[in-house]
């Protein structure tokens, strides 16, 4: 047997320089507790195409070892990795065709996070802990693995927390510079002494709130066109951008060094006073512009150089605190500046910001002047803060990881053709490209529509999210179709962590979520017309035309209503306070949506709320022709622990009784795959129970109960998928147990096969290997620790199962999480399963047999 990722999804984390580029456009980005990669130059886009294990806590900083182009990580348990690469082949095309490891961990920062890492030009390595302390190693000691580096010092910061952390040479020489930005407003400057121990000299003032970024550059120096300067670029939660100009002085004479002194008394009481005003224009302490230039002395090797750090510029245009800055790599350029650097910027106002240099006649002189050349992301829109600001290769694309989880993309186009074909100069464009997408949180439950087209995906970042393999026309290959998969809508924008989610129809699904009612979705007419052009499927192309336009979502409300027409400008919208009225026209799409327009017009009306239950709920299931809906909710007696049922197709109306028997929360609900005969469920109170139709009484009776099936709790159960005589549950007690009746009434059940394994199995499912057969079944199981097993199950003449083991997934492409749902699906003969995860990752695998 051979099993193949095929598909990754998966949201980034909410931190700031949490991700690095090497120069061949390979992102490595932290995702929960994976180092999640991307190929952003992959001519098919093929989105995440390999996740690294490794953390045992969540990924905090992620930074770049230029010298080896190596990643190194850090975590919120003080731990530390670096993730190195080994060619597959001597014939390498891409960063795809290298395997990448972990070279190395340790623990930093004992009972702390990393807060920051810095890399050095010449390889040390700096780290920043919530202990308020700066350590650097020395990771040429040691290079086992798992050995401790050499810690050669540790910089006590006296109780604040080193935000981010940059180090670079200083101009015309081999010095270090060590910029530390901290909770305490403040830059700290450090530079290394004779005996090779950083030693702090100033610290930069100006910013009115913490220091979130750093980052260096060199620059065209004032003086001299041929000679460059060193830039800073600073960003803090006070909105504001702060450059830093560090320039080497000339060596002076000691009459030169007199004159100085006395000229810089007289200035001194003038720029005391300007001081002074601006303190009172500006309010005391309001992020002052100061003309004071630092002066500091550094050795380098026998030479002592002096260098001068001047505020050159104070950006303003983002309205909420900064996450990163970032300077565009040497080979970039635009129309407006073809020799200086540019800034990249990302803040929590959801916007992302090119700044350029205004410039003289001279191209090598400014005039101090920074403006912001191109302006990314919703203004007001609905996400709440980018992160990452990371430039792609040759600086000819911009990417940032957003508020829900989406890796957002532009690329530049730099000329445009006129009329009589020749390319026509003009400012540079930036077009929107797709980027990756994924939940943010716990990804709760998974399930394939009942053809078995696409995938729906719901999780505790309150959002469902629907994945589909798409073979639209490739830009980059001209007509050939490229098959790739992607997230394609975004139905629900939930206000409550989502719990389970089930399939009515293929255009119709129920969800749940941590409240007391069960939401009915039905989907759009640009979703519907979508599947045909997106290439995904053409089963629904009879139902275009036929459906709302899209969603509204009223102010302070969760319901997504139906929006029968798109509103004319005219129309007024509603508003309520500062609140209004959310708008999601759904449009038919003819390439593979951007992450905004997931959030913006993929949303589902909701069309009808089904009640009854006291607590919040749990699970819920539909029938195999989704008449029927099953619900179950939080429970600690016999009383909540009830099953009910409402029909669809009864304007879902409660059926029958409320099933009851268990004594805590039912964990999971199916019916039988042939009919609606049967519906299995299983508890928290270690039981399995079967609820048989009564026609007469037109309701489920209990018909076979089993306590204390397992010796703790069952957390999943399933039907084989065309079989009424078969299933399958999985337990805390670490077993799997497969289940047949006895008689032929079976109102008798026995375990005919026990799978032990190391860990608690928290999930399991069922499909019939061979078409043809019913001889042998695929059971996939999933456990605890996120490793997923898959076995053959056979039938013997006495009807016993035995089970077979055929494969364990190898960690490299399985989760690291507890695996929360597994979904088989047969495509034309295809086999592929779906799993989902509390690391926040939904995969699906292709399985050969």
């Amino acid at each position: 047997m051979r099993v193949n990722p095929t598909y990754i999804s998966i949201g980034s984390n909410r931190s700031s320089s949490c991700a690095a580029i090497t120069e061949n456009g390979l992102l490595a980005f932290g995702s929960g507790k994976l180092l999640s990669l991307w190929d952003t130059e992959s001519n098919e886009n093929q989105g995440i195409w390999k996740t690294l294990p490794g953390h045992q806590g969540k990924i905090t900083t992620v930074k770049l070892l230029l010298e080896e182009e190596k990643f190194i990580s850090g975590d919120t348990n003080g731990e530390i990795i670096i993730w190195s690469k080994k060619t597959r082949s001597s014939e390498k095309k891409n960063d795809n065709d290298e395997e990448w490891k972990l070279e190395r961990k340790w623990i930093a920062h004992e009972k702390s996070s990393i807060s920051a890492l810095g890399v050095s030009p010449n390889g040390i390595i700096l780290s920043g802990g919530s202990d308020s302390t700066i350590k650097i190693w020395n990771i040429e000691q040691n290079k086992k693995e798992n050995d401790q580096p050499q810690e050669i010092q540790s910089i006590d910061l006296k109780g604040k927390l080193p935000l981010d952390i940059e180090l670079s040479y200083l101009p015309e020489s081999k010095a270090l510079i060590l910029a530390v930005g901290a909770t305490d407003k403040k830059i700290r400057i450090y530079t290394l002494s004779p005996n090779n121990e950083f030693i702090h000299l100033l610290s930069l003032e100006g910013h009115e709130d913490w220091v979130r970024c750093l980052s260096f550059t060199s620059y065209p120096s004032l003086t001299d066109s041929s000679k460059k300067d060193l830039f800073l670029a600073s960003g803090s939660q006070d909105n504001y951008i702060r450059l830093w100009r560090i320039s080497p002085l000339a060596e002076q004479s000691p009459q030169e060094k007199e004159k100085q002194v006395e000229k810089d008394d007289k200035q001194k009481e003038g720029l005391d006073l300007l001081d002074e005003f601006e303190r009172r224009l500006n309010g005391e302490g309001s992020g002052q512009i100061s003309t004071k230039a630092h002066v500091m002395a550094v050795q380098d090797g026998n030479k002592s150089l002096r260098y001068n750090i001047t505020l050159e510029a104070l950006l303003v245009g983002h309205e909420s605190g900064l996450t990163n800055v970032h300077w565009s790599p040497p080979s970039a350029s635009t129309s407006s500046s073809s020799e200086s650097p540019l800034l990249l910027s990302t803040a929590a106002d959801n916007s992302l910001i090119i700044w350029v240099p205004s410039t003289l006649s001279s191209p090598s002189s400014t005039d101090g002047i920074w403006v912001p050349e191109h302006r990314f992301g919703a203004i007001g829109g609905r996400g709440l803060s980018f992160y990452g600001a990371i430039w792609g290769k040759d600086g000819n694309s911009v990417m940032a990881g957003g508020w829900n989880g989406g890796w957002e993309r532009w690329v530049k186009s730099s000329s445009n053709p006129t009329d009589d074909g020749e390319e026509e100069e003009e400012e540079d464009t930036w077009i929107v490209k797709n980027g990756t997408n994924g939940h943010y949180g716990d990804v709760q439950s998974i399930a394939w529509d009942p053809k078995g087209d696409y995938l729906i995906s719901v999780g505790s970042d309150q959002t469902s999210r629907i994945h589909a393999e798409s073979s639209i026309p490739s830009t980059s290959s001209g007509s050939t179709s490229k098959s790739r998969w992607a997230e394609i809508a975004r139905p629900q924008i939930h206000g409550y962590d989502m719990t389970d989610i089930s399939w009515i129809s293929p255009l119709r699904f129920v969800s749940s979520a941590d409240e007391k009612v069960a939401r009915v979705f039905d989907a759009p007419e640009g979703f519907v017309e979508s599947l045909r052009t997106l290439g995904v499927s053409e089963n629904s192309k009879n139902q275009e035309g036929q459906r709302p336009k899209g969603a509204t979502v009223p102010p302070l409300g969760l319901s997504n209503r139906a929006l029968q027409k798109a509103p004319a400008v005219t129309d007024k919208i509603e508003k309520e306070g500062m609140n209004e009225a959310i708008i999601s026209i759904s449009h038919t799409l003819t390439s593979l949506p951007t992450e905004e327009e997931l959030a913006t017009s993929t949303l589902w009306p909701e069309i009808e709320k089904i009640y009854g239950h006291g607590y919040e709920l749990v699970c819920v299931s539909t029938s195999f022709d989704g008449t029927l809906i099953a619900t179950s909710s939080k429970s600690t007696n016999l009383e909540h622990s009830g099953i009910r049922i409402y029909s669809s197709e009864n304007n879902f109306e409660s059926f029958g009784n409320v099933l009851k028997g268990h004594s805590l929360t039912v964990t999971r609900i199916q019916f039988s795959p042939l009919n609606n005969d049967l519906i299995l469920s299983c508890s928290r109170d270690r039981s399995w129970r079967l609820f048989k139709l009564d026609p007469q009484q037109n309701t489920y009776q209990s018909f076979v109960d089993f306590e204390k099936a397992h010796s703790r709790m069952i957390l999943d159960c399933c039907f084989a998928n065309d079989s009424n005589d078969l299933f399958v549950t999985s337990s805390r007690d670490k077993t799997v147990k497969i289940w047949i009746p006895i008689n032929s009434e079976k109102t008798e059940w026995k375990s005919s096969e026990i799978i032990r394994f190391n860990d608690a199995t928290t999930s399991v499912d069922l499909i019939n290997s061979n078409s043809n057969s019913n001889q042998g079944y695929l059971l996939a199981v999933g456990t605890e620790l996120g490793q997923i097993s898959i076995y053959q199950l056979n039938q013997d003449e006495h009807s016993e199962i035995h089970s077979k083991e055929l494969i364990t997934l190898d960690q490299s492409i399985s989760h690291v999480g507890p695996v929360n749902r597994l979904a088989w699906r047969n495509r034309n003969g295809k086999l592929q399963l779906a799993s989902c995860s509390d690391d926040r990752s939904v995969r699906i695998f292709d399985v050969e047999l």
